[in-house]
């Protein structure tokens, strides 16, 4: 999961391969979904591949972005049941400082049963320290699986058994995620952190950003001083 909030946000026609969950924390807002106006919206769960639009000048909107191939993918691949998007009507209050935690818990309201673990096998959690540490270099599984002494076929298995998402999808949301972090949190220039993070160069990593999400990064980052990022990545395992 990427997260992130954004202050007075006007959002231009889009859309996303991924699943998003948009909640309003102040004043409603109004969205175009699917060629379809709203108004006066709470939040929505809004479907992959679904036009919208946002405007929420004058509030401040939560921003979930969420993996299809991931656990909650599934829970809102059930929630929709095929339809564009579902509105909230209702959201749950109460506010945190650390909005870090209040965007995690947030959505455990939303999506009962979202942060629903169970302990990770010490080889995944191995395989992770090492991704963490290599990000810049090309990561083939069949390598990683070497460094925990298990077959490419084994721990291509037990990595998305553990984590419920495949390797390299893992891989990619780890390396967008560490590029927007050095961006927003470094300085770093975007290109400079794309390199970094295993992309070939920032083009590379635009295209695959933009696959992902159905925006450009310079987009999301454009009033960078109205976005906090939050969760970079939520680490969850499919429960027993």
């Amino acid at each position: 999961m990427i997260s992130f909030l954004a202050r007075q946000s006007v959002v231009d026609v889009h859309y996303h391969q991924c699943f998003q969950v948009v909640v309003s924390l102040k004043h409603p807002f109004d969205s175009v979904i699917d060629g379809q106006a709203y108004q006066g919206l709470n939040g929505v769960f809004l479907n992959q591949y679904i036009p919208h639009a946002c405007e929420g000048q004058n509030t401040d909107v939560l921003v979930y972005f969420i993996d299809a191939e991931s656990y909650q993918g599934w829970q809102l691949k059930q929630l929709l049941d095929g339809r564009p998007f579902v509105p909230i009507d209702a959201i749950p209050v109460g506010t945190d400082t650390d909005m870090v935690r209040f965007a995690a818990n947030l959505l455990e309201r939303l999506l009962p049963g979202f942060s629903s673990v169970r302990p990770i096998d010490g080889r995944i959690t191995e395989a992770f320290t090492y991704i963490d540490d290599h990000l810049d270099d090309p990561l083939a599984l069949d390598e990683v699986a070497d460094r925990i002494f298990l077959s490419a076929e084994r721990f291509r298995h037990l990595f998305a058994q553990e984590t419920g998402v495949p390797f390299s999808q893992y891989v990619l949301w780890k390396r967008i995620q560490q590029v927007i972090f050095q961006v927003l949190q470094n300085g770093l220039p975007m290109s400079t952190a794309s390199v970094q993070n295993g992309f070939t160069d920032q083009a590379h990593f635009t295209r695959l950003f933009r696959r992902t999400f159905g925006v450009s990064a310079k987009q999301l980052l454009k009033n960078s001083r109205y976005v906090q990022f939050l969760t970079p990545y939520v680490e969850v395992a499919l429960p027993s």
